[in-house]
């Protein structure tokens, strides 16, 4: 019998739900698997979960669009988020403010990334970023080897994770609120 948090898992990439729900499932999480955003916005006005797990792209309506009706519903509204988006740009952090998720992720990614993910924004207490600016935290280069092939992969309030594609390394950067 699982015991764990309740995740609300919503993707409808077939490679992306499987892998994502499966490493979820083998960290001790439940795990609510949905394909659309009305099946998302249903469940989280009847169910109570710990967290929920938003793909962008839905069949039916944006991820941002799932993640702002969630916020909106006063049962639900308090309920982190994390998106999944490949779009890792100025836009992406403006529609994480409108939504109000808690963080995102770069993806596709691997599935233990998604799991440390939901794990940190479960272990975090503060709210999500309150506008554009303190959602994004700019980087230009690699500490290591100063190269210019970043890749900003986890966004969690203000915190960054960041991989360089030339030599591999992983870090991360922390902003304090201006």
């Amino acid at each position: 019998m699982e015991t764990g948090e309740l995740i609300l898992l919503v993707n409808d990439i077939p490679d992306h739900f499987a892998s994502y729900e499966h490493a979820l499932r083998s960290s001790g999480f439940r795990v609510r698997a949905v394909t659309s955003g009305a099946e998302a916005i249903d469940f989280t006005s009847e169910t109570s979960a710990d967290m929920a797990v938003i793909d962008v792209r839905l069949p039916d309506m944006t991820g941002w669009e799932v993640c702002r009706e969630i916020k909106q519903n006063p049962d639900a509204g308090k309920l982190p988020v994390l998106m999944l988006t490949s779009d890792v740009t100025r836009t992406c952090a403006e529609d994480s403010v409108r939504s109000g998720c808690n963080a995102w992720l770069a993806h596709p990614s691997r599935a233990s990334d998604l799991v440390r993910a939901v794990q940190q924004v479960l272990a975090l207490e503060r709210e999500e970023p309150r506008s554009a600016a303190e959602a994004v935290i700019g980087v230009t280069s690699c500490p290591a080897c100063a190269g210019e092939r970043i890749k900003a992969t986890l966004r969690i309030q203000l915190i960054q994770y960041y991989s360089c594609l030339g030599c591999g390394l992983r870090w991360r950067v922390d902003s304090l609120p201006a």
